[in-house]
């Protein structure tokens, strides 16, 4: 089985039913941990393959129908935010535009055909020491890059 891609998945792939059940147990995990410290420093960082809001995309008709922007991949995000997770970058780089992932195969990157698909997703504790976030495109350039580009947060101490 070929793992996610944003640009050929399907709905009915067997890793989307996979992903939607890890993503609710660790929503269910994340809360316990917060339940049991409020004020725990935790991030969960990576690659979500989720584009949360339209603006995350650079053509919501494009993905229309596809994984990385459905309706229950964009719920299950948003519970880990309501399970108490804060996505760090949006405040420092709000609006449409501000893209991570970038497909080789179709040169995206160019064009500025994007998805915001990577995250860091804070505790409460941790979130309000963020004081600055980006995504480094610098790293997605050059020679034989990555199809990512690294989000990187500041915190105070």
């Amino acid at each position: 089985m070929e793992p996610l891609c944003a640009e050929r998945a399907s709905l009915a792939d067997p890793h989307y039913t996979y992903k939607l059940e890890w993503l609710a147990a660790l929503r269910d995990t994340g809360a316990r941990w917060l339940a049991e410290d409020p004020e725990a420093q935790i991030a969960l960082v990576g690659d979500w393959n989720i584009a949360p809001t339209d603006a995350d995309v650079w053509s919501p008709e494009f993905f229309a129908g596809r994984t990385h922007v459905s309706q229950p991949e964009r719920d299950a995000f948003n519970a880990i935010a309501e399970a108490g997770f804060t996505d760090v970058m949006r405040p420092f780089a709000p609006g449409p535009g501000v893209y991570t992932y970038w497909d080789y195969t179709q040169l995206r990157f160019p064009r500025k055909e994007g998805m915001r698909i990577d995250f860091i997703l804070a505790s409460p504790a941790l979130a309000a020491r963020t004081t600055d976030a980006t995504v480094d495109r610098e790293q997605r350039k050059g020679k034989a890059p990555s199809d990512h580009a690294p989000v990187v947060a500041e915190f105070a101490d």
